[in-house]
């Protein structure tokens, strides 16, 4: 009688990928936009807050002309700033 020995079965693992290092431009292209997004974020936010405080202003004040100033500069500075922020989002794509 022979014994047959039965060798398991070889498993090849897969290969490293390959990932290629950022060149010297593209790493800071990456922060730059990076920190821009960040900036625009800080901004949009900064807007929020001071029309929200425009128009909170607005409700207290017993001035009619004061809530029509207060209520048209919240609204010009939104869109004022909702402008500079949807241009500079595209400016950073």
């Amino acid at each position: 009688m022979t014994t047959t020995s039965i060798k398991p079965v070889r498993t090849t693992e897969p290969a490293n990928q390959v990932t290629r290092p950022e060149t010297r431009h593209e790493h800071p292209r990456r922060l730059g936009r990076e920190i821009g997004t960040l900036a625009v974020n800080m901004y949009e936010r900064g807007i929020a807050d001071i029309v929200a405080f425009e128009k909170d202003a607005a409700k207290i004040t017993p001035y009619r002309w004061a809530k029509n100033v207060l209520t048209v500069s919240a609204g010009l500075i939104e869109d004022v700033g909702s402008a500079y922020v949807k241009t500079a989002r595209l400016v950073l794509r």
